[in-house]
């Protein structure tokens, strides 16, 4: 009797993972709209509901996006030195996600998904996918376990439970699968190796690797990524490793696949023409594994082109941001020092907070405890009887922590019990009841060049966040939009982020 066996599995995750350098997952997210003959986006009716709260070309946002942005907005940033926390508004937050789409178009626009570093990276995770769902489905249909071997499993070693002994069988089976597979693979694709070049290939790994053309900082002892893009000559790039059907690997190939190694776990031997091609070989492994896919029309898949979208639309951003702010100057001295002159507190000791609290359920829960305390139960027995954290301990808050319910705490005094209050529980919001145990100020600093440095970078910040609110301003204005503001009418972020509970 066979059973097939779930790819979904650790055990065959692990080695697919181990086969394909390392995958790395992509968060999941929505088909592109569908285009019409002339390339137009095709809205369906779905589309067209009250989930859609905002669209820009070709790209929506919906209540969900939204909701789940505003639970990222409300936490504290602890890198805000300079101004204290502003209310999140549904409005707000949504114009700046817009703005963000509008950035990741006027990338596109201005040619950036060209960058070398950009396409290398998109390339590697795409690459990465496809590797994934080609091995994946490989192993799904081809794979299947004897229950009579799970059984020689157990009776070799009793202790082990059929759950451990069918992984071990998983394992066995899937590495002879996928090595076969790839050995089939190497023939269908007539892959040769051009040792001719071997040689010149370790000489120049080690002029870059001993002879860089820009000196290293200390302890840096490894090639650069930035060396393989500026120190070899375009007959170097170009120099052919191997060849296969379709494509073939050249050094450049090669060096992307060593950076790509931690240098640490880079191997000690590519100083030689055997270890050059064992790094070779294990390299190899993805552009054939990636070529069957795309024989395969893996590459075709809507999902794995929605989330390459997705990937270069966020590489596209994060470029945008960088060029738009790069001439940032640092403030001056004198700036600097008026700055820390005008606020000494917020760079000094931030104000603590010494407090226990108890967190409910929900608000009937909250009252009903400050009720039990303010007729004068102790605290330690209410909080053992309806706490979230029944072993939670006194500890410190601090303004960058609580963010906008810090203003609140800091009313109490020592002895004092404040609530209900709302706080940041796990992922969420909770209502708690607060004690107030001790109260410190927070302390005024000397002026110091570590001070000024901290004063500097904080304006520095401030500045950069700015220039991108004034270009996001512009991008809005140049790219036409839609902002569905009755659909995010009375949309709160707190109440969002209570559980429903908590309501």
């Amino acid at each position: 009797m066979k059973r097939s066996l779930s790819v979904k599995c650790l055990s065959l995750t692990t080695i697919i993972l181990c086969v394909s350098c390392a995958v790395v997952a992509i968060g999941q997210t929505r088909a592109l709209p569908a285009k019409d003959a002339n390339g137009a986006s095709v809205r369906t009716v779905a589309q067209e509901t009250e989930t859609v709260v905002a669209r820009i070309g070709e790209y929506t946002i919906t209540q969900e996006e939204l909701k789940a942005r505003l639970l990222q907005d409300i936490r504290p940033r602890e890198d805000d030195n300079l101004e204290d926390p502003k209310p999140v508004t549904a409005e707000a937050t949504l114009r700046k996600m817009v703005a963000e789409k509008a950035m990741s178009m006027e990338g596109r626009k201005l040619g950036y998904l060209q960058d070398e570093i950009i396409q290398s990276s998109i390339e590697r995770i795409e690459h990465q996918q496809l590797v994934r769902m080609l091995l994946e489905n490989y192993v799904s249909e081809n794979m299947s376990i004897d229950e009579s071997q799970i059984d020689r499993v157990q009776k070799a070693d009793p202790n082990m439970s059929r759950e451990q002994a069918t992984a071990v069988i998983q394992r066995s089976v899937v590495t002879r699968l996928l090595e076969k597979f790839y050995n089939s693979l190497l023939k269908k694709f007539q892959l040769t190796k051009v040792e001719k070049n071997f040689a010149e290939a370790v000489r120049i790994h080690q002029r870059l690797l001993l002879r860089p053309a820009t000196p290293r900082r200390r302890g840096e002892y490894w090639i650069k990524n930035s060396q393989v893009r500026e120190e070899l000559s375009d007959a170097e790039t170009a120099l052919v490793l191997a060849t296969y059907k379709g494509g073939q690997f050249t050094l450049k190939d090669w060096f992307k696949a060593l950076c790509n190694i931690v240098p640490p776990r880079r191997p000690a031997n590519l100083n030689t023409a055997a270890g050059l091609e064992q790094l070779l070989d294990q390299a190899l492994r993805t552009p054939i594994l990636v070529a069957e896919a795309r024989a395969r029309g893996y590459d075709k898949d809507e999902t794995l082109r929605s989330r390459i979208r997705q990937v270069e639309d966020q590489r596209l951003f994060y470029k945008v941001q960088e060029q738009k702010t790069k001439g940032i100057d640092e403030p001056t001295a004198e700036k600097i020092k008026a700055c820390f002159e005008k606020d000494k507190e917020r760079f000094g000791q931030n104000a603590t907070l010494k407090v226990d609290e108890i967190w409910c359920e929900d608000l009937a829960t909250a009252k009903k405890v400050k009720g039990l305390l303010g007729e004068g139960e102790d605290f330690e027995t209410v909080k053992k009887d309806h706490s979230l954290r029944k072993d939670g301990k006194a500890h410190n808050v601090y303004p960058g922590g609580e963010g906008l319910f810090w203003t609140q705490l800091w009313k109490g005094e020592p002895n004092d019990v404040l609530g209900p209050v709302k706080g940041f529980y796990e992922s969420g919001l909770r209502w708690r009841v607060v004690k107030v145990l001790e109260k410190t100020p927070a302390k005024v600093p000397e002026y110091s060049e570590q001070i000024a440095n901290r004063v500097k970078w904080a304006m520095v910040a401030r500045e950069r966040q700015r220039v991108l609110a004034e270009y996001r301003k512009e991008l809005l204005q140049k790219y036409p939009h839609k902002i569905f503001d009755d659909r995010i009418k009375g949309m709160d972020p707190l109440e969002i982020a209570m559980e429903p509970a908590d309501k």
